[in-house]
């Protein structure tokens, strides 16, 4: 890296570090949902999945996210004097995320892909799941379990396919009690060389507004969701073989 005594603007870069083909792309990103808390993926602390690989769910086609921080800060004066103090406050958390419609689970779907079997089996069919993934089906999670409410769904989120057609579970009414529960936000990211740079973990995520539009002359329909997630958990990923990797 540079310093101000030998910068050298005419033939050097900033940081000669920085080489073409390391920088970090979408193509090499990935967006996962699973359950409300990093910690409930391992039962002794330790990073390792408990249950399976399913327990975090990729999400495809997506076109867009955002997630944000925002921190308060209180300015105080005082009497007597033009300087300022700083009183540092709360960290607020927000998120959208956009992806297009298609024959297969929808978004929210997707985002709540752990709810347990005794909430949603009766509304669908279950979800696809990748032959070459480790365990058999999307995993159920006790800790999360416990967050859902025992009995029936007063309001369902929607419904999906009949006699074992293929998964086309659309969820879309916000307010089943079923969005009453947080959820997870895992993205991970690495080079176009497949190195891994590094991951996090949105935790309790709340939906706060769904959006969709039709439009005439739009090639692909494309729905939306916003909200709130209380902290961004940070996640440590290996060089070697890893289940984050």
């Amino acid at each position: 890296m540079s310093s101000f005594l030998n910068w050298n603007w005419q033939s050097e870069r900033v940081q000669n570090e920085v080489t073409n083909g390391e920088f970090v792309s979408s193509e090499s990103s990935l967006i996962l949902a699973g359950p409300s808390r990093l910690d409930m993926l391992s039962d002794d602390g330790s990073g390792s999945f408990l249950g399976s690989t399913n327990s975090l769910i990729p999400l495809g086609i997506l076109s867009q996210i955002n997630f944000n921080q925002a921190a308060q800060l209180q300015r105080i004066y005082e009497i007597g004097s033009k300087r300022a103090y700083f009183v540092p406050g709360r960290m607020f958390g927000s998120f959208n995320i956009a992806r297009m419609l298609f024959y297969g689970p929808s978004l929210m779907r997707l985002l709540y892909a752990l709810a347990p079997d005794r909430l949603v089996a009766n509304l669908g069919t279950p979800l696809n799941v990748d032959a070459d993934s480790q365990g058999t089906g999307v995993a159920q999670l006790p800790e999360y379990d416990k967050l859902f409410q025992d009995g029936d769904l007063k309001n369902v989120p929607g419904f999906g396919g009949t006699n074992n057609e293929q998964n086309r579970d659309f969820y879309i009414n916000l307010t089943s009690e079923l969005f009453r529960v947080p959820f997870g936000l895992c993205i991970i990211l690495k080079t176009a060389q497949d190195k891994p740079y590094g991951a996090t973990y949105l935790e309790d995520c709340y939906i706060e507004g769904h959006q969709m539009g039709i439009g005439a002359d739009s090639v692909v329909i494309t729905e939306s969701v916003s909200g709130q997630f209380d902290r961004m958990a940070p996640i440590q990923l290996a060089t070697q073989s890893s289940a984050f990797v």
